[in-house]
């Protein structure tokens, strides 16, 4: 920890003219009061560390960034795992990460990018363009999940230690950006391929920020400072994620000062602390949805056959009151949404005419069954395919670690046996939720995403390549909509090489008008993430995007390595905390009233001579 002793010596006697016996009495008082200021201070002082608790719901999936896709996931990525370019806080522009500059070709294909000089892993390894190739090679010759969109096109050659030339074979508008996750070679090479899946990244070595120290499944995660990274070793020493259970504990630590900062404060209890002293809360945007998928059927298991049907699925959205989800569960925060969100930019959500939308309409829903040949013919209230088929009762996965999910399935299978459709509800963790979206194993659910800066990542889940089609491997879970579509394919291969930025926000709004019209993918609301933190002990807190995104948990997570703690404080109920000052201020005030008594009796004394 470098040196912050805030403690000052305070001014004594300036200026005033005292009797001896006073005077001493005074500078007695001060140093006693010193001498309680340094005995609590010594926390600070002591060699503790100082601390960042942060809280969330949020579990983790692993912590190698060849797997997963929890939000938790990549926080704990951002924090160890350097990139090529980085992006700026402010409005996501492309700035040096890893490589220091940049030069593209004439014709945009070829970049050539020089690394910072002295770069090294954690463990003390040397940090070269040998690292950068191998990253990027690999995960595309290996089809890593979290890669491929953006490298599918990409070769990386070394040109000398502190030089990498990447070369794209199409036209790329992403370039120069390049922000994946950089692994160490020396780590990564050992491990084959057939055993990528099973690695989860627990032995720490990272460039980034901080680097993990300790994981206790369910509980917590503990990151160290890294000594050796580029930018600095942060003044946190460490920071830990506290994974809690329940909402409401959550929340009630950040009030009592366990926890520093909260993220996915419940919509009740965020509204209750907008307001409280010593507390920020803010609604961080940054194109998060949550939205109503629907098994499209190109999966490995197939829905329920009515859900093949584009009349049922239409009928499905129109039973969907976005606005009520919004004000009953949202508790007002959120913005009823129709198209998909790609990106933190809104620009790239399109505008679907108003005729074309899927409004909420109960009447018009049963109209469109009705049509479509769907009766109860039974009267149980359930209504079964053409012809006296199968009821129409679907599997809803709900998940279990989410607060928003059970109550926005009480509103939409109420909505839906207003329509003479059933639910049988089954509950899932969210990494057992993943399994079954990558078999196809569902009729419907709800989720949601936060997308990355670049709407083509976001747009790549939903090609046909993203479902799964091995059943011994699973893995492609992203299309969650376990939907195909040629001509939204042909759309993102166009779109993907488009270097005028106009034509591709066309061609994006295109595909996503499309991909709305299918029904698979009902995007409920469109939200931030509602966080808190205390002000009471960190200063530095970056919104990204800047004004309305959130501190923690966004594009980058650029808060963590520039976070200042206030007063030598250790943050997270370690350190000099609150009850600290406390004892500080009483010590100060006692001080204060002792002295103010001691010079009215000096004033007593003078006005009786």
């Amino acid at each position: 920890m470098t040196g912050r002793d805030n403690r000052r010596q305070p001014d004594v006697g300036k200026g005033v003219v005292v009797r001896r016996t006073v005077r001493f009495g005074l500078l007695a008082l001060v140093a006693a009061f010193v001498l309680v200021t340094v005995s609590v201070t010594s926390a600070a002082d002591d060699g503790k560390k100082v601390t960042l608790t942060v809280a969330t719901i949020r579990p983790v999936d692993t912590l190698n960034p060849a797997q997963g896709e929890l939000v938790m996931d990549y926080e704990v990525w951002n924090l160890q795992f350097a990139t090529l370019t980085d992006k700026a806080a402010k409005d996501f522009a492309t700035i040096p990460g890893l490589a220091e500059s940049w030069k593209g070709s004439s014709d945009g294909k070829t970049w050539t990018y020089t690394l910072r000089e002295g770069l090294e892993w954690s463990d003390g390894t040397p940090l070269t363009a040998e690292h950068i190739a191998y990253t990027i090679n690999r995960s595309r010759d290996d089809e890593w999940l979290n890669y491929t969109a953006t490298l599918t096109n990409v070769k990386a050659e070394v040109a000398d230690d502190r030089t990498v030339v990447l070369t794209s074979s199409v036209p790329d508008p992403k370039l120069p950006t390049m922000d994946v996750y950089i692994v160490p070679k020396h780590v990564y090479e050992k491990i084959p391929a057939k055993d990528l899946s099973r690695y989860q990244g627990l032995d720490g070595v990272g460039s980034g920020p901080f680097t993990l120290d300790e994981y206790k499944k369910g509980q917590f995660i503990r990151m160290k400072a890294n000594p050796g990274y580029w930018g600095g070793k942060p003044e946190v020493d460490e920071v830990i994620f506290r994974q809690f259970t329940n909402s409401d504990a959550m929340v009630a630590a950040l009030k009592k000062g366990e926890v520093d900062v909260v993220h996915e404060v419940p919509p009740a209890a965020y509204n209750d602390l907008t307001g409280d002293k010593g507390i920020v809360t803010l609604d961080g945007q940054q194109g998060g949805f949550t939205e109503l998928a629907i098994n499209g059927g190109a999966g490995l298991k197939k829905p329920h056959p009515a859900l093949l049907d584009l009349r049922v699925r239409q009928a499905i959205a129109h039973a969907l009151d976005k606005k009520t989800l919004v004000e009953k569960v949202n508790a007002g925060i959120g913005t009823p949404a129709t198209a998909l969100s790609p990106s933190a930019n809104p620009e790239w959500i399109p505008e679907i005419p108003a005729a074309e939308q899927y409004d909420f309409d109960l009447a018009k829903a049963n109209e469109i069954l009705d049509a479509a040949g769907y009766e109860d013919a039974d009267g149980d209230g359930i209504r079964e395919l053409p012809g006296g088929g199968d009821a129409l009762v679907f599997r809803y996965a709900l998940r279990s670690e989410s607060e928003v999910a059970k109550p926005i399935a009480e509103f939409i299978t109420g909505w839906l046996k207003e329509l003479g459709i059933g639910t049988k509800l089954s509950t899932y963790s969210d990494s057992q939720l993943t399994t079954v979206i990558g078999k196809g194993d569902y009729d419907l659910m709800v989720w949601g995403w936060t997308p990355f800066v670049d709407p083509d990542p976001m747009l790549s889940y939903f090609t046909c390549d993203q479902v799964s089609s091995d059943p011994k491997d699973p893995t492609n879970y992203y299309n969650d909509a376990s939907w195909c579509d040629p001509e939204y394919d042909r759309l993102y291969k166009q779109q993907n090489v488009e270097l005028d930025k106009a034509k591709r926000v066309q061609i994006v709004h295109d595909m996503l008008t499309r991909f709305y019209r299918s029904g698979v993918y009902d995007v409920l609301y469109y939200e931030g993430d509602q966080q808190a933190y205390r002000t009471d002990r960190f200063t530095g807190w970056i919104k990204q995007p800047a004004g309305i995104g959130p501190v923690v948990f966004s594009n980058t997570s650029p808060t963590y390595a520039v976070l200042k703690p206030i007063g030598g404080g250790a943050g997270g109920g370690g350190g000099l905390a609150t009850g600290a000052w406390i004892a500080i201020a009483a010590a100060g005030a006692a001080v204060i009233a002792l002295l103010a008594f001691l010079l009215m009796r000096r004033r007593s004394a003078e006005e009786r001579e």
